[in-house]
């Protein structure tokens, strides 16, 4: 059988962009609920097609936010989002471990907020389908999920307290 992942083109970004826009727009409409599900798992498999393509964080996504910020807030940008991502780390891991579903609900939230602002397709979308798990108090799907997430999460911290460096500093 042919790898047909392995046989793709170097740079199939053109093609996981029209594919994205695609699963946006079909996003916005009303899905019953197993094609909501079915939806979210292409996204996320949309996700790891992207992050095979890239780094963790579209640093366009993240630049055009600094760039929105200015140099004068963009240093705190930097320092909360990193508070943010540290609390939704930790708030995460406890909840998933009962699993209490309404504050992984809540904490999928945020983290989509906050890794889609910054660039992290890849962790929005992953939380988003944890967040269609939690809604269906599926535990199976949620602990299949998490440690992508989890180690998503901690690449975007380990980014965001990178950029934080060099954000600040000023020529």
């Amino acid at each position: 059988m042919v790898d047909t992942l392995a046989a793709l083109p170097p740079d199939m970004t053109p093609h996981l962009r029209v594919l994205r826009a695609s699963l946006t727009r079909m996003a916005a409409t009303s899905l019953p609920g197993p094609a909501r599900v079915a939806l979210a798992e292409a996204q996320v498999a949309l996700a790891a097609l992207e992050g095979a393509q890239g780094a963790v964080v579209d640093r366009r996504v993240f630049d055009a936010l600094m760039e929105l910020a200015g140099p004068d807030l963009a240093p705190d940008l930097v320092t909360q989002m990193a508070a943010d991502l540290r609390m939704v780390q930790m708030t995460l891991a406890r909840s998933l471990a009962g699993p209490d579903w309404n504050k992984v609900r809540g904490q999928t939230h945020i983290l989509m907020a906050l890794a889609g602002s910054a660039g992290a397709h890849r962790l929005e979308q992953g939380a988003r389908a944890l967040n269609l798990a939690a809604h269906a108090a599926d535990d199976t799907r949620a602990q299949k999920l998490t440690p992508e997430i989890l180690a998503g999460l901690e690449q975007l911290i380990r980014f965001v307290d990178a950029a934080g460096a060099t954000v600040g500093a000023r020529p």
